[in-house]
């Protein structure tokens, strides 16, 4: 009977090993004369935004990117710029490749 046990508990190890691979969401500050300063990252099945991805002492300058690890799921993704102004996008189905965004002027709400 143990023998069959860890031969279970290998197979299923086996079976679901890459399933929860984390993967990256790489955001690029491409707005060319403004810093960012929030990086929200939510589940899409949540309804608040949660804390700020930035380390607290930390904004993007233009041209700068910050990596952020998350399992697989759908996200919603909200940045705040150094004058208030946000860029949002909803629903983003994250797998296990990572999601670039380079924000730029356009993104705006």
């Amino acid at each position: 009977m143990p023998k069959f046990f860890i031969a279970a508990i290998l197979l299923l190890f086996l079976v679901t090993t890459g399933c929860f691979d984390p993967a990256k969401i790489v955001i690029t500050n491409g707005l060319e004369e403004k810093n960012i300063e929030y990086i929200y990252v939510s589940s899409g099945s949540e309804d608040e935004w949660g804390i700020n991805s930035l380390p607290e002492w930390k904004v993007l300058l233009p041209g700068e990117s910050h990596e952020i690890t998350v399992l697989p799921d759908t996200y919603d993704l909200q940045i705040v710029d150094s004058r208030g102004y946000t860029y949002t996008i909803w629903d983003i189905e994250i797998k296990t490749e990572d999601f670039v965004w380079e924000v730029i002027p356009t993104d705006i709400d």
